[in-house]
């Protein structure tokens, strides 16, 4: 089932913080060497991040997280940022657990459907790491394109978009059985 999760108050710190840890831990040693192991790195890094999410992300409105959970477990998620004219996907990712077993296409597609129900015909983009295959399949397989003329280019990454067609609120990505009424909207 999908999550909208709109205030740090609904954010189950621990829960999102397992769905990354596996990136946190590639990361928290190079931004933290001054730390004398990698677990203080980890812990430094994650209660950073946990800082951030609690008190900067929901600063600015519209922003959401949005969960997919499997018996009350957070088990993918992304971040989901409004901008002028479309909406931004940020930091995709499945818990390590779970895996390979369509989350992260339903938690796309869950999204997709949220937002078509709330706004109608949307854009959505989202920057993908040319080396990220797995992410790369998971966006084509929920509509996305390759961006021609990319709006957002950062270092090696590129940016695909999701345009709903005109009209048409039903994207027919496939990628999760449930319908628009499974999604919880946590206020």
């Amino acid at each position: 089932m999908l999550l909208a999760v709109k205030t740090p108050e609904e954010l189950d710190i621990s829960q999102l913080l397992a769905i990354y840890r596996s990136d946190s831990l590639e990361n928290c040693t190079e931004m933290y060497p001054e730390e004398p192991s990698p677990e203080a790195a980890l812990a430094r890094y994650e209660d950073g991040y946990a800082s951030f999410m609690k008190n900067e992300f929901f600063s600015q409105p519209g922003r959401l997280w949005m969960v997919e959970t499997e018996d009350g477990l957070w088990v993918s998620a992304l971040r989901l940022l409004p901008e002028s004219g479309f909406w931004m996907i940020e930091a995709l990712a499945t818990h390590p657990d779970h895996r390979r077993r369509g989350y992260a296409a339903r938690v796309v597609a869950d999204t997709i459907r949220y937002l078509e129900e709330a706004h109608g015909a949307i854009t959505l983009l989202s920057c993908v790491s040319r080396r990220n295959t797995a992410s790369l399949r998971t966006h084509l397989h929920c509509g996305f394109l390759w961006e021609e003329s990319p709006t957002v280019t950062v270092g090696r990454r590129y940016t695909m978009a999701y345009r709903s067609l005109q009209g048409d609120r039903s994207t027919g990505t496939g990628a999760s059985s449930s319908k628009v009424s499974g999604v919880t909207r946590q206020s």
